[in-house]
């Protein structure tokens, strides 16, 4: 006899020993009360048969009440329990059976979401740590290998060791900018940088990014057009965080842009939701492979990643973008050809019409 098939039987056992016993007892009696009064036992056995039913009802209480009540209090205290915890509709009135049949059936679901976030969550965590160690190598293999030629005689040749030093310092400068950007991502996907919204007036914005980023447009004869459609263009959002998004956008627009290209940005109120204000910005620079536009915005992903390195790319600009729209629920859109440039498009709340939100 199995385990299953012995808790069965002892359970049956319980159940059925007292009541069987009394049952017969009490039928016995009323046979005997039968025979000796024939003309009552129609009533002896309706007392007979409601003392019986007592008799297993208080007893099969005795038996489980305890027990049930002792499982429904263990459910009751798993972690995801909470008061306002969502919970499927069960019949109207269930037995106790059926209700912690529910409650069981209900709270193993929960579990097995559990598992499977920590199991996403865990992958997560590896892939994470996968991607840090390959991209912190490279700068830090750079600036151990300057040392070490440094260390081994090239200190002494003036023009040998300045050229060194300033190789050295720009991988340490590569990692000082790793390290905020992996801060800064970690902080956003796990919710803990939040965005603090108020009305912000968009254009200025935009143009105290493109007066930071002039200089590096210069540098690589790109020139920044700010298509200024909308002189009212104020959005409810955190002003940081759209900047930073507005500096990554377009200096990836620049970095990838061709000889003398350009890079156009403008804010428009789309005409079918004015309660919105969309942002553009358009390059005319090498272009996305239609493959690789879902990709862009993964943590390092990079579209030529030799040429992303030699820029001083982290690979993580576009992955930041996506996560701080996302907190402002919102996407960003990419559009894209090689050989023609990209579009990169999102959307913010026009303060006009969400000032609601302001003390929220």
């Amino acid at each position: 006899m199995n385990a299953d098939i012995s808790t069965y039987f002892r359970t049956g056992i319980r159940l059925a020993t007292v009541p069987a016993t009394v049952t017969g007892l009490l039928f016995a009696g009323a046979a005997m009360f039968w025979m000796e009064h024939p003309t009552h036992a129609f009533l002896g056995g309706v007392i007979a048969a409601f003392l019986v039913f007592l008799i297993i009802y208080f007893y099969s209480r005795h038996l489980l009440q305890k027990r049930v009540e002792h499982i429904r209090s263990l459910i009751q205290r798993l972690p995801f329990r909470s008061p306002g915890a969502d919970r499927p509709p069960r019949k109207r009135h269930p037995d106790e059976i059926e209700a912690l049949q529910h409650d069981t059936e209900w709270s193993r679901d929960k579990i097995m979401k559990e598992f499977r976030k920590m199991d996403e969550a865990e992958s997560y965590r590896k892939e994470f740590i996968g991607d840090i160690s390959h991209e912190l190598k490279t700068p830090i293999f750079s600036v151990q290998g300057y040392l070490e030629t440094l260390l081994d005689g090239a200190l002494e040749d003036p023009e040998v060791n300045q050229l060194f030093l300033s190789k050295a310092m720009k991988n340490v400068n590569r990692l000082i900018f790793l390290t905020n950007d992996l801060m800064e991502i970690s902080r956003l996907e796990t919710g803990e940088l939040k965005p603090e919204f108020t009305v912000i007036p968009l254009n200025n914005v935009i143009h105290d990014v493109i007066d930071s980023l002039q200089y590096k447009a210069e540098q690589r004869n790109v020139r920044i057009i700010f298509e200024e459609k909308e002189t009212n263009a104020f959005a409810l959002a955190d002003r940081n965080q759209i900047r930073q998004v507005l500096v990554n956008l377009i200096e990836n627009a620049i970095k990838y842009n061709k000889h003398e290209g350009r890079v156009y940005i403008s804010t428009r109120f789309p005409e079918r939701d004015q309660s919105r204000i969309t942002v553009s910005i358009r390059d005319t620079g090498i272009g996305i492979e239609a493959e690789d536009i879902n990709r862009v915005t993964e943590r390092f992903f990079r579209v030529d990643k030799s040429r992303s390195r030699e820029q001083g790319g982290t690979g993580l600009g576009l992955s930041i973008v996506k996560h701080i729209l996302e907190s402002h629920k919102e996407r960003l859109e990419i559009e894209s050809k090689i050989g023609q440039g990209t579009v990169f498009r999102f959307n913010l709340k026009s303060a006009d019409h969400h000032s609601d939100l302001i003390s929220a």
